[in-house]
């Protein structure tokens, strides 16, 4: 008998439970396609689940609605489906300790330049990392062009980048995989605090509206 432990593929293709925090317009966007890739699904909101029958009853697949707390402890990655000024109160409270975090905020309220809160030269992950202790954090699904990744792309157009940035080998593995699940290619952009700044507000790989292909992405950004 192999006694040997799992490897990291191993490890990462166990990975199948994905909880959103928060079930706005990223949450439902998102959560159609992690079910119909085969993942379980755990929404969660401040509200309760009680309020999430409608959204759960019509996803197809494997589906329910959680308190944030019991969605924590079932999920393998968590998604920050979350508004910038709900931040604090969306993660007070809960236990963070070794769980795979997508951070998909943005330090912003609304679409113009007028509505980027400014958190100076901090990072914004780096806030977001003091809300979630222990949190194993990777930095994806924030950059605009992430609600293109909803239309109906042709089969010849390969403009389906998705970019992701942490610090932890197997966790960024493990988001890799769940972005190629949903549809995406993955581009890892290394370690949070450098590929993260590519990704986050004003970086060069936000704001710009558009998909990037793989040459595109890999001529876009900047070394880590």
């Amino acid at each position: 008998m192999d006694r040997s432990p799992p490897t990291l593929t191993q490890r990462i293709c166990s990975v199948k439970t994905l909880g959103f925090l928060g079930a706005g317009r990223l949450a439902q966007m998102l959560a159609p396609k992690a079910a119909k890739a085969g993942w379980r699904v755990i929404l969660s909101n401040s509200r309760g689940p009680d309020t999430l029958k409608a959204l759960v009853d019509g996803i197809d697949g494997d589906v329910v609605a959680a308190t944030p707390a019991d969605m924590l402890a079932q999920a393998d990655i968590v998604l920050l489906a979350i508004r910038w000024p709900q931040l604090a109160a969306a993660t007070d409270g809960l236990s963070w300790q070794g769980r795979i975090v997508i951070d998909a905020t943005n330090n912003r309220l609304g679409p113009t330049p007028a509505d980027v809160i400014d958190i100076g030269d901090a990072l914004s992950s780096d806030i977001v990392a003091d809300h979630v202790p222990g949190a194993r954090l990777v930095k994806a699904f924030n950059h605009e062009p992430i609600f293109l990744f909803d239309k109906a792309l042709p089969p010849q157009d390969d403009a389906k980048v998705l970019f992701l940035a942490g610090s932890d080998a197997e966790a960024n593995a493990a988001v890799a995989a769940l972005i190629r699940d949903l549809g995406a290619e993955p581009v890892d952009l290394g370690p949070i605090d450098r590929g993260g700044k590519q990704i986050a507000m004003g970086g060069p790989l936000t704001n710009k509206m558009k998909l990037f292909t793989i040459e595109e992405a890999a001529s876009a950004k900047t070394p880590a």
